[in-house]
């Protein structure tokens, strides 16, 4: 048995209504292939990969998150987090190969092999392995369990039973039907470590391959990890301290189908920047009579990235020696900052770019919550034990 999908009300229904027109604008933007929708891309995913790790603690820089995506090394991270976020950011970049692929299957095997594309750099994690023990969350903060997962005898069953569901409930919508199979597969906890990452990574799987949007445009990791206590609270309320799938998910979808909501509207609206920002720094260029391959550049440095040569090199597609000599008209222009020695120098956004970006973001739209707050939400669900965040941390036993 498995936590059954819940009757959708009437406000589910119009959430859902709403974040489908979010997306056919999406769709819309995208249409016409553009220079800056690649790095808007690349931005997403990278904040996906960083917001679905610092959940398990594991926190990288923004321009970190994005050497992920560019397979490039890191400025600033531990040898342990950068192993945990190249083995989540090559989970996910498998999950994008298997967008389109007309010859996939959902399969405890894809599920297993993803585990341990991720946890593959520490073998005592027992990376694509069901584990064999029990396993505990435990709130380290007052040495508390708080969630018992069921008895490993049960794990095969329960995920071959999870994958027939996913595959079965096509008529349900995919964002009910990726968020039911994340919180089916996080509490069933089939796995040594990594579990949240795993349902995460599960839900981004079901939104690519329902082609709701393209892929970088439909996770919600970025939303669950700017909101950590309220995801934790939610899943707190909704498990009631062990494995409860008699218990009513309807809570939970809420908080998901809020997800959705509140992230299309941030990635629309980061769309809408991103357009008017490349349209203003290309006339700036102009203006200093730079060659457009430099925009790139200055369009990272305007969101907040600190440049590195070679990461100018690859957005510039220039040799070393170009990378060098543009750089450093940027700096005489005024529309970078370099910081650092040579061999360690970086380049941030001067007061220039500094000001175009807040410019920008004056008229950002009010994002709009659907359900009045994660307030309303908790209380509508009727815990059997207290409903407070703590830090989810697995325990063998």
């Amino acid at each position: 048995m498995l936590f059954n999908t819940p009757e959708l009300d009437e406000v589910d229904l119009e959430v859902i209504a709403e974040i489908d027109r979010y997306r056919r604008d999406m769709r819309y933007a995208l249409r016409e292939p553009r220079r800056w929708t690649g790095q808007l891309r690349r931005n997403l995913l990278a904040k996906a990969i960083q917001g679905s790790n610092s959940i398990e603690g594991y926190d990288v820089t923004d321009e970190d998150a994005v050497a992920a995506v560019e397979e490039e090394e890191p400025s600033s991270a531990s040898d342990a987090t950068w192993a945990e976020i190249r083995g989540y950011r090559t989970a996910m970049s498998y999950v994008l190969q298997l967008a389109d692929d007309p010859h996939f299957n959902l399969d405890q095997t894809l599920l297993r092999s993803l585990h341990y594309m991720m946890l593959s750099h520490d073998v005592s994690k027992s990376p694509g392995r069901y584990r064999a023990k029990s396993v505990y969350v435990v709130d380290e903060a007052k040495s508390e369990v708080v969630y018992e997962a069921p008895d490993s005898d049960l794990v095969p069953d329960l995920v071959i039973e999870l994958v027939k569901s996913i595959v079965s409930d096509d008529d349900v919508s995919s964002f009910v039907r990726a968020g039911m199979a994340h919180l089916n597969l996080v509490m069933i906890h089939p796995f040594r470590d990594g579990n949240g990452r795993m349902a995460r990574c599960l839900q981004t799987l079901i939104l690519a391959r329902d082609r709701i949007v393209a892929p970088e445009f439909s996770s919600i990791e970025e939303f669950l990890g700017r909101n950590t206590p309220d995801y934790y609270a939610i899943l707190a309320a909704v498990g009631a301290g062990s494995w409860n799938p008699e218990n009513d998910a309807k809570t939970w979808v809420k908080f998901i189908l809020r997800a959705h909501h509140i992230q299309a509207q941030t990635v629309l609206g980061r769309l809408t920047e991103a357009s008017y920002m490349w349209s203003e720094l290309e006339l700036i260029s102009k203006d200093k009579n730079l060659p457009d391959r430099m925009v790139p550049a200055l369009y990272d440095a305007a969101i907040g990235l600190r440049l590195r040569r070679s990461s100018y090199i690859r957005l510039a597609d220039v040799e070393e020696r170009t990378a060098t000599r543009d750089l450093q008209a940027l700096v005489d222009t005024d529309l970078l900052v370099p910081r650092g020695e040579r061999r360690g120098r970086t380049y941030s956004a001067s007061d220039v770019l500094r000001r175009l970006r807040a410019e920008v973001r004056r008229y950002r739209p009010a994002i709009k919550d659907a359900y009045g707050g994660m307030g309303t939400l908790l209380d509508s669900q009727q815990p059997t034990q207290p409903r407070l965040p703590f830090d989810w941390k697995e325990a063998s036993g």
